[in-house]
């Protein structure tokens, strides 16, 4: 049984997204060396693992893609081979501020939960937790796989890049194969609503666009031929 223990929920905070291909990353990396930031490394590189469920007319899918304010996603989660660590992460989004709750799983055979089967199976273990209702009628519709770096630009201002990025088709028909993304990097930054302003001084003349994106939508966009 699930304890409100397990359940890891943060506060709303601001996600700024800025997708860039390579001759993009390049300037990036131009400005972000001259900008005076002091990158510090705060954990280890790893490959992350994320199966999205959603219903059979993929609605949180259409949700993003029409650009509700409020929408939210529901994904598996895993750190490289760690499948008997994976998580349920349901993640809720208000314009550019996201929170999410975090939900531990048990998955002692390190099942890939990559059919509704499979899936269920995982969450049925949790059947009496309240936040798994809903999740207990959704399939898995795609597997996204990519390499994370995590650095730290100022005090509570964090910076992620996630390179390597792979889709895999998981609805209606699994594919064996995974496809590389069309966007080669995704700089995220994070940090708290009261850092915003602090946050919006440093960023000030970074190169790329700031905009909404989706590594989901991408990947339907991408494998799942809509």
């Amino acid at each position: 049984m699930l304890q409100n223990s397990d359940l890891k929920k943060n506060d709303f905070r601001h996600e700024i997204k800025v997708p860039l291909q390579k001759s993009q990353y390049v300037d990036f990396n131009e400005w972000l060396r001259q900008s005076g930031l002091s990158l510090q490394k705060t954990f280890a590189d790893r490959q992350i693992h994320s199966v999205y469920l959603d219903t059979a007319f993929l609605d949180d899918y259409q949700d993003n893609v029409s650009g509700m304010s409020n929408r939210g996603k529901t994904r598996f989660r895993w750190y490289n081979d760690a499948r008997s660590e994976m998580v349920l992460e349901l993640k809720n989004k208000r314009g550019r501020l996201a929170n999410k709750l975090v939900i531990p799983l048990d998955n002692p055979a390190a099942a890939f939960p990559f059919d509704r089967t499979v899936s269920n199976n995982i969450l049925k273990g949790h059947q009496r937790s309240r936040a798994l209702t809903r999740e207990l009628c959704l399939f898995p519709c795609l597997h996204v796989q990519y390499e994370r770096a995590y650095y730290e630009i100022a005090p509570n201002i964090r910076m992620t890049l996630d390179t390597d990025i792979h889709y895999q088709k998981l609805f209606p028909i699994q594919t064996d194969y995974m496809r590389r993304s069309t966007v080669d990097v995704v700089v995220e930054f994070k940090y708290a609503i009261e850092d915003a302003k602090r946050a919006t001084q440093l960023l000030s003349g970074m190169p790329g666009r700031v905009f909404r994106h989706s590594k989901y939508v991408v990947g339907v966009d991408t494998v799942c031929d809509l």
